[in-house]
């Protein structure tokens, strides 16, 4: 018996940090840092990241490690655009 999880859409700006932490992670196959993804989407201040993070991380598209370098990782499903 298989279980689907529906996940809530995302916005496009979401959809774009999302999409670009799974590519980084097929490239690197390791977790990636918030002043790396902040630098990647243009953000002069890694806490502009915060509020798309953690509506990743509500609706399961993403998980952190509070407190670890280098902890987002991408939960690889696919992704609904809400837009």
């Amino acid at each position: 018996m298989s279980t689907t999880t529906t996940r809530q859409p995302v916005t496009a700006r979401q959809r774009e940090i999302y999409d670009w932490i799974v590519a980084r992670y097929a490239e690197t196959r390791c977790g990636i840092g918030l002043r790396e993804l902040a630098a990647a989407m243009g953000c002069t201040s890694p806490s502009a990241m915060y509020g798309g993070l953690r509506t990743l991380e509500k609706h399961g598209y993403i998980t952190r490690t509070p407190g670890r370098a280098n902890s987002i990782l991408p939960v690889v499903e696919d992704v609904t655009d809400g837009d």
